[in-house]
């Protein structure tokens, strides 16, 4: 039982510390002063997408923008267009996303998800 509560705490003030030393914004910074990092691209998206799912939708847009600025191809480019649309959309930021489920259709024709970025775009085509 003694261990159990040892561990307990240790996990507990881990959580403690990181909660409180950790910002997203550090990662997006170190994630552009290392653009030649494999992780770097991945570490844009998630933070993008974890700001996206704390409703701070300002930070989440900044996020895909860096994501789509810094590596304009690869494999979070048809993701990140989508996820940037959907912030911007958030912001009342029309024409961000209309830019990017533009891009998202010309780029990704073939795409599993054209159809619901058409229907998305032709909702907000006059806002």
């Amino acid at each position: 039982m003694k261990k159990l509560i040892v561990i307990f705490a240790v996990l507990y003030g881990t959580y403690w510390y990181a909660s409180r030393s950790f910002h997203f914004a550090d990662t997006l910074a170190y994630a552009r002063k290392n653009p030649r990092a494999s992780w770097a691209p991945a570490a844009d998206y998630y933070v993008g997408l974890v700001y996206y799912q704390r409703a701070e939708y300002v930070k989440s847009q900044e996020a895909f923008t860096q994501l789509l600025a810094d590596y304009a191809t690869g494999p979070y480019t048809a993701k990140g267009l989508l996820r940037l649309a959907s912030a911007a959309e958030e912001n009342r930021d029309y024409g961000v996303a209309r830019q990017s489920l533009e891009r998202f259709i010309e780029e990704f024709p073939d795409h599993k998800d054209k159809r619901i970025a058409e229907q998305r775009l032709e909702n907000i085509k006059f806002k």
